[in-house]
């Protein structure tokens, strides 16, 4: 009789680690997916008017100067593309003036400009002289004070005695 109780007893806890060691497969654990961001915010109701003066000046003579104007939303991109094919040294060569412009509000103001400009002028014919032709290409993020101008490049050609700045002036209007 005891052998029997011991027998059973013993079948008993065959069958219970035997039923653990069968667990029923694992749930896949659900993929997470991330908190959605939040929408950028709105803009306020205000336009920006953007004015860029580039002067370019080679040797002693008066600076050229090409103006640039844009009005732009806040938080909105504004974007300007000129372009065109000038006789050159005997070729005809690209001339550009491109401008990217993002302006942010941040107080009352003051602003956040991000800017992209890219200026590629006629230039003189240097077939002689073998000087190349020069060309300006920028990203900028600055601050800026409504309607207070603002130097802000200054560049010289690496191929001649040529010098380029860029003005900006940005106005916040109501």
């Amino acid at each position: 009789m005891v052998r029997r109780m011991f027998a059973i007893a013993l079948a008993a806890a065959l069958m219970a680690s035997s039923a653990s060691a069968q667990q029923a497969p694992a749930t896949p654990a659900k993929e997470e997916k991330p908190a959605p961001r939040p929408p950028a915010p709105e803009g306020l109701p205000n336009n920006i008017r953007i004015d860029l003066t580039i002067s370019d000046q080679a040797g002693p003579g008066a600076a050229e100067k090409r103006t640039v104007s844009m009005m732009v939303a806040d938080r909105k991109v504004g974007s300007i593309r000129s372009q065109g094919r000038v006789m050159s040294a005997g070729q005809n060569t690209p001339v550009m003036l491109n401008v990217d412009a993002t302006p942010v509000i941040v107080k009352d103001g003051q602003m956040r400009i991000d800017l992209g400009l890219e200026y590629v002028p006629k230039g003189p014919d240097n077939s002689a002289s073998g000087e190349g032709r020069g060309s300006l290409n920028q990203r900028l993020s600055l601050l800026v004070e409504s309607g207070r101008p603002m130097v802000i490049s200054q560049a010289s050609d690496p191929t001649s005695d040529r010098k380029v700045s860029v003005e900006l002036t940005a106005t916040i209007l109501k």
